[in-house]
């Protein structure tokens, strides 16, 4: 399948249009034998082989009430979040993605389609999660949203990066906020390249 991919407008997610169509229009994945179904145009981590660990990694925290999952994608970690807190609200802003997200959530996700800066936003003073959960794309958080998380006072954040550049950006502005870092993990999910997963535990 190919899509065109066009610029995002006033800040607002612009879904590829496609172009063209061979194959099947959908994969099913087993996570720790747990299925998803990605679509195309959907998001899921490449490396089969260190995605349970992974999980494991990102998901190996007690769990409690709600935790929040930001750039969920077709549900990777929420669908694992959700084992160990009552409630997981799940924001996705490709609408791709979010359809994969609906099909692939246990009744205790919800699954919010927002840009986690628009979501933040509307969340301020009605929400204080347990646990936040970030997995954004290369171009990391910026720094509205860091500021938003910031504000939303939660105690624990497990910020998951594939660029050393953005997470270290992003970094500086949650431990000057007071956060810390817990643990520091690292995943090489993409073998003889630079590119290195990391995975941050930060607590306040």
């Amino acid at each position: 399948m190919v899509y065109k991919t066009a610029a995002s407008r006033e800040g607002k997610p612009v879904e590829p249009k496609k172009i063209a169509t061979s194959g099947p229009e959908e994969i099913k994945y087993k996570v720790d034998g747990v299925p998803y179904r990605v679509s195309a145009g959907s998001f899921f981590q490449i490396n089969r082989h260190l995605i349970n660990e992974l999980v494991s990694i990102v998901c190996q925290r007690d769990g409690d009430d709600v935790a929040l999952d930001l750039y969920a994608g077709v549900g990777l970690f929420s669908t694992f979040l959700s084992r160990n807190f009552a409630q997981v609200i799940a924001v996705e802003s490709s609408q791709t993605s979010h359809l994969d997200l609906l099909h692939n959530s246990p009744a205790n996700v919800k699954a919010v389609r927002a840009t986690t800066a628009d979501f933040l936003r509307s969340a301020k003073g009605k929400l204080r999660p347990d646990l936040v959960v970030l997995d954004p794309p290369r171009s990391g958080l910026g720094e509205t949203v860091v500021q938003s998380l910031v504000g939303l006072g939660a105690h624990r954040m497990t910020y998951i990066s594939c660029d050393p550049a953005t997470a270290s950006r992003d970094l500086v502005g949650l431990l000057s906020a007071g956060y810390r870092i817990e643990q520091a993990h690292l995943v090489d999910l993409f073998p003889q390249t630079y590119h290195l997963e990391s995975v941050f535990h930060l607590v306040r």
